[in-house]
This record gives structure tokens, C-alpha cells and sequence, in this order.
């Protein structure tokens, strides 16, 4: 694949997250009045002040005297305090911290308190230590399920799997370009059908069939990485799967840039799937399927 395709690909990918997050953003504001979003210090609500949500990053949250909260409270690696009097309309929600309550004060919502010894950790490494180091637990934790689901795969259809690697290695930008072009979809269509009564039947089931090309995708994106790299043996499934794995857990180590490698790489598992067919259709057959489409295309003499 030449650079010209790896940079349209990526300035592809780019451009679909930047749609995907302006988009967020705008529905956020359009639905709030008066927001405070701060990330590394604390939330203050004034007295008698009214605020839509209230929302900490390594930091607490506090609503002083007779303020008010109208829809949720919600503080990382910190506390969601309530003085006399203030009140959450919504959810307190303190992740890493604990919800405090003064006389008077009434929250509408549920109050949600999770890992309140993890306030050590925020104290002890800081944001953003205490974040690398949930983040990297995260995906070590996710990469030890794919890893089982991808042995157990390897021996139950391991024809299925081999055919989703082969794709991923002879249509790299194919496989990038439908990859991108799934994830952009399944986002669509949650955004346009979500609340009504059709997207409540089939949203589920679009959940859950990505959730599974994405497990199919990984598995095959780790068993083609270790085939790079150990490729001594061609038939060799185990040993290549599980370097692969390792390589990814190394990778999932380093800061911001290991994560995205993962999901650009992941990217690509993922649109093989789709383009494989869940591994029924072989390499050649696509390439075959291609050549005809852009023959009927293409201009009569050229």
C-alpha cells in the first residue's frame, strides 16, 4: 500500500472522528444553559447560582449555599460536596471520591460513589498518572478477552479467521476504507434512530454485531501482526496469534499514541470483517469482485 493511500486513509479517519465529536458537542450545547466543565481543579457553584451540570476531571465538585444543579453533579478522582441547602436535580455521581451532603441539601437523582479508595491513587500520581495507569489496566484487561476468545476461536473456525488475516494482508486499504465506512455507519444510524421505536428493536442488535466483528477484528489484526513478525512457519496460527497479543499489550503501554496505534490497527481488522464477510468470502474472490465492478465503470475504450 502506498503512502499517498495510508495518508488519505488517515486524514479520512480524522475527518470522520472531528464530524462525529463537533457533532456531540453541538447537541451538548444546544441542550444546556450554563454548564461547568474543568479538567485538573475544582467546580465551585456560587451561592444561590443555577447551573445546568457541573462536571470535574480530577478535581470536586462543590455547590455552596442554595446553589443549584439542575441536571447532574459529577466529579473524577474527587468529591461531589453539597453545603446547607444546594441541590442536584439530576444524578451526584463522585468516581475515585465520595458524595458529601450538608443539612438541607437534595439530590433528585441516584447517588452513585465508586472507588473511593482510588482517591489515594489521585493524590499519589495525579490525573493523568492515575489515568495512564487505569487506562493501561483497561486494556490489558480487554486484550487478556480477546486473547481467550481468540484461541477459542482459532480452534472452532480457525478457516474463518485465517480468511479475515489474509484479507487484511493482501486489501490493506480496502480493509481501512471499510472499516471507517463501518464506524461511521453504526454511528449514524444510532444518532438518526435512537428514541424511536424501530431504533429500540434493531440499535441493540447493531450493538452487538459490531461488538462482534470488532472481537473478530482484533483477533485477526493480532494472529496478522504476529505472522509479520514470526513468519518462519506460514501455517502457524498460536504462536503467531500470541506475539501479536504481546506486541499489543507492549503497545498499550505507552502513553496516548500506544491507544491510538491499537485503533488505527484494530481499524483495519474490523473493516476485513465486513469486507471478508465474516471471513466467508476469500482474498482472491474480492479482488476478482473489484476488477469487475471497476470494468463496469470504467468508460467504454479506455
Amino acid at each position: 500500500m502506498s503512502w499517498r493511500k495510508i495518508r488519505l486513509l488517515i486524514l479520512a479517519f480524522f475527518a470522520a472522528f472531528l464530524v462525529i465529536f463537533v457533532t456531540g458537542v453541538a447537541v451538548a450545547n444546544n441542550e444546556s444553559d450554563i454548564t461547568i466543565f474543568k479538567m485538573g481543579t475544582d467546580v465551585t457553584v456560587p451561592e444561590q447560582q443555577v447551573m445546568n451540570d457541573a462536571v470535574a476531571i480530577g478535581g470536586s465538585v462543590t455547590i455552596l449555599d442554595r446553589g443549584q444543579v439542575t441536571n447532574d453533579a459529577v466529579a473524577i478522582g474527587g468529591d461531589v460536596i453539597l453545603k446547607p441547602n444546594a441541590s442536584v436535580g439530576g444524578d451526584a455521581v463522585a468516581i475515585g471520591g465520595q458524595i458529601i451532603k450538608e443539612e438541607g441539601a437534595v439530590v433528585g437523582g441516584s447517588e452513585v460513589a465508586m472507588f473511593s479508595n482510588a482517591k489515594v491513587l489521585f493524590d499519589r500520581f495525579g490525573l493523568f498518572g492515575t489515568l495512564y495507569l487505569t487506562n493501561a489496566l483497561f486494556s490489558l484487561i480487554s486484550l487478556i478477552i480477546v486473547f481467550a476468545f481468540g484461541i477459542f476461536l482459532l480452534l472452532l473456525l480457525p478457516g474463518h479467521i485465517q480468511s479475515i488475516t489474509a484479507t487484511m494482508h493482501q486489501h490493506p486499504f480496502k480493509s481501512g476504507m471499510w472499516g471507517l465506512g463501518g464506524i461511521v455507519a453504526i454511528t449514524l444510524f444510532i444518532a438518526l434512530f435512537s428514541g424511536s421505536v424501530f431504533g429500540f428493536l434493531l440499535i441493540p442488535i447493531a450493538n452487538l454485531a459490531f461488538a462482534v466483528a470488532g472481537l473478530l477484528g482484533a483477533i485477526a489484526t493480532g494472529l496478522w501482526i504476529g505472522k509479520k513478525v514470526f513468519s518462519r512457519r506460514e501455517n502457524a496460527k498460536f504462536l503467531p496469534f500470541s506475539l501479536g497479543m504481546l506486541i499489543f499489550a507492549l503497545l498499550s503501554l505507552i502513553p496516548i499514541a500506544g491507544g491510538f496505534i491499537i485503533l488505527m490497527l484494530n481499524l483495519f481488522g474490523f473493516g476485513a470483517v465486513l469486507l471478508s464477510r465474516v471471513g466467508t468470502v476469500q482474498p482472491e474472490t474480492i479482488q476478482k469482485r473489484f476488477d469487475q465492478l471497476e470494468g463496469m465503470v470504467s468508460p467504454s475504450g479506455t
